[in-house]
């Protein structure tokens, strides 16, 4: 059986080395000491984990919100998509950084086209309440239907409430992207696997 021990690190200053990237230490909070050595090397994961325990694990403050920040920018640039959904929610918000869609889109766009169904969910939000661009029903359907087929249950409802608001020549059209970037990914795979 093991057991998980929460220490509490404080850091006065941050380790400085010549050859290493510089990355954000946690502020006083409870982190597996073993989480917070993999996220000091790299580890994209653990970063998630840190920021996580940052911005849900009880009491937040500014500084806790802008290390959670720095922890999910570091593991996004490193190709987490989990962490650039949560980070392109947080600039949507302006919880922990001031309110910049044009970063929430960045973010949101490129994890819905990897593939992560809630980046393609937070993109159709996008789309269907107009924030960042311009409002569009049908590319709102067309992301909340790719989210829907690639599991994410809340996506199912939000593609039915869209539904109701295009017409049939709408929905078609939607329909028919959707097909089309489904196909344009397998295309893409498939032909990056015949590369190999």
């Amino acid at each position: 059986m093991l057991i998980a021990i929460a220490v509490f690190w404080v850091f006065d200053e941050r380790r400085v080395d010549d050859d290493a990237v510089q990355e954000p230490i946690p502020a006083a909070t409870a982190v597996d000491p073993h989480t917070l050595r993999e996220a000091q090397e790299g580890d994209a994961e653990a970063q998630v984990r840190i920021a996580k325990v940052l911005l849900f694990g009880g009491v937040q403050s500014g500084e806790q919100a802008g290390e959670a920040v720095r922890w999910l920018q570091s593991a996004a640039e490193k190709g987490h998509p989990g962490a650039m959904v949560m980070l392109g929610k947080l600039y949507r918000s302006g919880f922990g950084v001031l309110q910049d869609y044009g970063e929430a889109l960045k973010w949101i766009r490129t994890a819905a086209e990897r593939g992560h169904p809630d980046g393609m969910l937070e993109l159709g939000r996008l789309y269907r309440d107009g924030v960042g661009m311009s409002r569009d029903p049908v590319l709102a359907y067309v992301w909340f239907n790719r989210a829907a087929a690639a599991l994410q249950v809340d996506a199912v409802r939000h593609r039915a409430d869209v539904a109701r608001g295009l017409t049939a020549d709408q929905l078609k059209e939607a329909q028919a992207q959707s097909l089309a970037l489904e196909a344009g990914e397998a295309g893409a795979k498939l032909a990056q696997d015949n590369a190999k």
